[in-house]
């Protein structure tokens, strides 16, 4: 039931917002698909680049990619890493996905040559429904350890 569903998702059939204020209701088993199950859609496809790519399937995170900056004095080797997103707060975790709520603002001192490069440019944006943002961490918070 749950790969017809994805199917009907992936092609438009229905809409992901009405399922997810109709048919997910406060993880109660009895419902069409738990708070939990639509969480773990949502991260593994959420209309985008899927969160496991970047934040691994125990969303604890990962290296993503490794470069080089050279500039005429000096070397730089950078490191982008996704965070581990399983002990974030609600609001944070929201912040982060909301475009309209990012800081844009943030100074830097001159030794943070990496991280100035990488900030702002990192995490997509994915323009999700409060309540897809919520049931995503709910299951980022409860994932199983033999979750597949």
């Amino acid at each position: 039931m749950n790969k017809l569903l994805i199917i009907f998702l992936a092609f438009g059939i229905i809409n992901a917002n009405e399922i997810s204020q109709s048919l997910v209701k406060n993880n109660d088993e009895n419902s069409f698909i738990t708070q939990y199950e639509y969480g773990k859609m949502l991260y593994k496809n959420p209309r985008g680049i899927s969160c496991v790519k970047c934040h691994a399937k125990d969303a604890r995170g990962k290296l993503i990619s490794s470069f080089t900056h050279k500039t005429r004095k000096n070397t730089y080797e950078c490191f982008i890493k996704s965070s581990d997103i399983t002990n974030i707060s609600r609001e944070d975790f929201i912040r982060k996905l909301d475009p309209s709520l990012k800081n844009k603002k943030i100074k830097f001192e001159k030794t943070q040559v990496c991280e100035k490069l990488i900030y702002g440019h990192t995490m997509p944006k994915y323009f999700l429904t409060k309540n897809e943002m919520n049931s995503i961490y709910y299951y980022i918070t409860h994932i199983k350890a033999n979750d597949e």
